[in-house]
């Protein structure tokens, strides 16, 4: 009777968790239709705006029109490759409502984990976990707009980047949204709809997802820390390059250095122990110089973008500053200045612009104390970039605290 009795609970728990399951994949459907319709609808209002605007210009005296065509021809084309100027701009391709393009490199196909503290951890390896949904990622999206359309009137380019972390790529799919897994809902959705919500007449959203993807079973990721690796971050800049039009660095023609022993934030958090993990950074074949102000308000100069003391994530721009001013020596640096406004995440991100811009100004906007608008006017910067990870930017208070600037 006992057998019986369990026999019959074992049998209800499984109808259950298959009731469940399904449940699941009705609300997964059901979302992936509402972001495709929004998609849809703002793909048509553009395409209407578009058609009006054309109509609108075609309008004028044909006299009037020949001019232009003239003056434009005329013009010389120094700034054939600088990303301020919209015909270098290629929309990026639809970011993927599945959580990878790539599989991942599984272990035996069996292990689980377990949530330790506010982290998943999974092979030794610790998770930021991902509750923004699609309608999380608007206040954001609203943000870019209102900035974007701010530094247009003064002819500044902006470029939006949002970057996927830890738990997107590197947790197998089986262990997602199961009951032997983990809750954690995509990001591939949520960055499909702030970039669907910008507005693409004064931002270009960066596709970064489908490059990271491409490369999930390299080490993009640490395991100890919340980051990305140099590497990951490499493979980011790549696809801006590819998506605006530019030459990317090759690191093959940098010298790598690498620090042993790096234990990070999540090392704090697990209660088990974590792999331990190595910091890559690349040194450039040209010279840049580096002016990095402090929040103490203090100066000091380097000879590079990277702490050579440092042993921990910290090697990337010295860490966490309002602001430093790189000037570049890079024979390929010939598409003027920009500024990137980042947290943390853009700290490996930064350096590899070096290679193309002239002078990189790296805001972090947590500390940075002025105006972007007037500051860019100051500093003929024609590019801006937003950089953010993906937990910063479903935070109010990040985003709020980068309405301070603008």
């Amino acid at each position: 009777m006992e057998n019986f009795d369990e026999n019959k609970d074992r049998e209800e728990r499984r109808r259950q968790r298959k009731q469940k399951q399904k449940q699941q994949q009705l609300k997964t459907r059901r979302t992936i239709i509402i972001v495709l319709s929004v998609l849809i609808v703002i793909l048509l209002i553009v395409m209407v705006c578009a058609c009006n605007r054309s109509k609108k210009n075609n309008g004028g005296t044909e006299n009037s029109t020949q001019s232009s065509t003239s003056a434009q021809n005329s013009s010389t084309p120094d700034s054939q490759q600088n990303v301020s100027e919209p015909s270098t701009v290629q929309k990026p391709a639809p970011l993927p409502t599945a959580t990878t393009t790539n599989p991942l490199a599984d272990d035996d196909g069996q292990s689980v984990g377990q949530m330790e503290g506010s982290v998943y951890v999974w092979n030794q390896q610790a998770f930021e976990l991902f509750y923004g949904d699609p309608d999380m990622a608007q206040p954001y999206a609203e943000f870019i707009n209102k900035a974007s359309e701010k530094l247009a009137s003064d002819g500044i380019k902006t470029f939006s980047i949002i970057v996927p972390n830890h738990v997107e790529f590197g947790l197998p799919e089986r262990l997602k949204n199961t009951d032997e897994g983990v809750t954690t809902l995509s990001q591939a959705e949520y960055i499909s709809a702030a970039y669907g919500s910008m507005n693409p007449e004064f931002t270009a959203p960066i596709n970064v997802y489908d490059k990271l993807s491409e490369h999930n079973n390299e080490y993009i990721y640490f395991n100890s820390d919340h980051h990305w690796t140099g590497l990951g971050a490499y493979y980011a800049y790549t696809a801006f390059a590819e998506q605006t039009g530019l030459t990317p660095l090759s690191l093959a023609d940098c010298t790598e250095q690498s620090i042993d022993g790096f234990t990070g934030s999540l090392t704090n958090i697990a209660e088990s122990q974590l792999k331990e993990d190595s910091v890559h950074y690349w040194q450039f074949p040209y010279a840049v110089s580096n002016t990095i102000h402090t929040t103490d308000g203090t100066t000091y100069e380097l000879d590079s973008c990277y702490s050579e003391v440092a042993e921990s994530y910290g090697v990337f721009l010295e860490g966490d500053n309002p602001l430093e001013v790189i000037k570049s020596e890079s024979p390929a640096a010939t598409s003027g200045k920009v500024a990137i406004v980042h947290e943390s995440y853009g700290n490996a991100f930064t350096p590899y612009l070096t290679y193309n811009f002239s002078e990189v100004y790296s805001i972090d906007f947590r500390s940075w104390e002025g105006n972007l608008g007037e500051f860019c006017k100051e500093n003929g910067i024609s590019n801006v970039i937003f950089l953010n990870g993906v937990m910063s930017s479903a935070t109010q208070m990040q985003i709020d605290s980068m309405e301070s600037i603008i």
